[in-house]
């Protein structure tokens, strides 16, 4: 479990996460981007998840965001793989 700040409009790289992840947006928004996917934009107050293996890029509304996400992680792997698109 973790929290994330970013300032306004960053973005974490497209990657994909080898365990899932559930986030919820403590402040701001985010634009979550995932392959196959509709593009979501989730506001504080509000939450998301994000199934294993999944390419996806997250970006910050212009007031930036705060979010809290758990995730479950395999020992010995790493959790975020970066991928170029």
């Amino acid at each position: 479990m973790g929290i994330a700040e970013f300032p306004p409009n960053a973005s974490k790289p497209w990657h994909k996460a080898t365990g899932p992840e559930v986030a919820y947006v403590l402040e701001g928004e985010v634009t979550v981007q995932a392959d196959g996917q509709p593009t979501q934009v989730v506001r504080a107050g509000e939450s998301y998840r994000m199934p294993a293996g999944v390419v996806h890029v997250t970006t910050a509304g212009p007031k930036g965001a705060k979010v809290i996400a758990t995730w479950a992680w395999v020992p010995g792997k790493p959790f975020n793989i970066r991928v170029s698109k």
